[in-house]
């Protein structure tokens, strides 16, 4: 069952990484969780150099019922706002001349997404940003990357996945088979869009696939204005390796560790 950390209907994220997330018991059924408390996004500094983690499911903002599930669960998140918020305050500080974000996320929301990667970019105009991933930046978190001055990966780090994903269960059948038939009384021929136990209409299903259209071009063109050379053959949620990325310009160079990177970005920017 589609619970209720996917109530989201547009995500930016892998579909493995969803499904996994959709699987996660209800809420409902662990009476036992306790909301776990705020979480602030930290980063450590280096000289000029700060390094911001960009970690897990990204959230616009988590709720402390989605915090007692993702904390009993042992899954990484990030809360974007909160990034955004670290964003400007690195902004405001002198001793700051160089940003890191260390990424590994499959994506999350597409609430919040455009606007941390819009955080992300203005930071550049005023530092140097940049972005390291060993395992994934995916979707969301590819987005918010490609916003930096360069992007360095793993050789095995999984990098990409540039789409837009709407997954919706119509349950109508199994609720008939059961014995169960839903009416829903609604004023507007799209308000009752999705609502469990019901059918799409055909024009329910032509708005929804535009909602995915257009979140879609905006992801694109944010990745060409950034990337320049991003051919559209590989802006089709498909994800590459570090080395495969590097080769189709959706990564600027590859490198074995966050160290090494850190250790570059601060001789390189003395």
């Amino acid at each position: 069952m589609i619970d209720y950390l996917v109530q989201e209907r547009l995500w930016l994220m892998e579909p493995e990484a969803y499904l996994r997330l959709a699987a996660l018991p209800c809420l409902a059924s662990m009476p036992q969780l306790s909301a776990q408390g705020d979480i602030e996004c930290r980063y450590e500094q280096q000289g000029s150099l700060a390094t911001v983690p960009i970690r897990g499911k990204m959230l616009r903002r988590a709720t402390d019922a989605e915090r007692a599930i993702l904390h009993a669960y042992g899954l990484e998140y990030t809360e974007m706002e909160k990034a955004a918020k670290v964003l400007q305050k690195l902004a405001d500080d002198p001793s700051v001349s160089v940003v890191l974000l260390d990424i590994d996320s499959p994506g999350g929301t597409v609430n919040g997404t455009p606007e941390l990667a819009h955080a992300v970019r203005s930071l550049s105009k005023q530092k140097f940003v940049y972005a390291y991933t060993a395992g994934l930046a995916c979707s969301a978190a590819y987005w918010v990357a490609s916003q930096c001055d360069g992007i360095y990966a793993a050789p095995s780090a999984r990098v990409g996945s540039i789409g837009v994903l709407m997954p919706l269960i119509d349950s109508s059948e199994a609720l008939s088979q059961r014995g169960v038939k839903l009416d829903v009384f609604a004023a507007g021929k799209y308000k009752s869009t999705g609502t469990p136990g019901t059918s799409l209409t055909d024009e329910q299903r032509d708005l929804l696939q535009q909602q995915v259209n257009d979140t879609w071009a905006e992801f694109k063109a944010a990745v060409i204005h950034r990337r320049r050379m991003i051919s559209a053959e590989y802006m089709e949620g498909q994800t590459f390796t570090g080395k495969e990325a590097r080769n189709i310009g959706l990564v600027d160079a590859c490198a074995d560790s966050l160290a090494a990177v850190q250790q570059k970005l601060l001789a390189r920017h003395r």
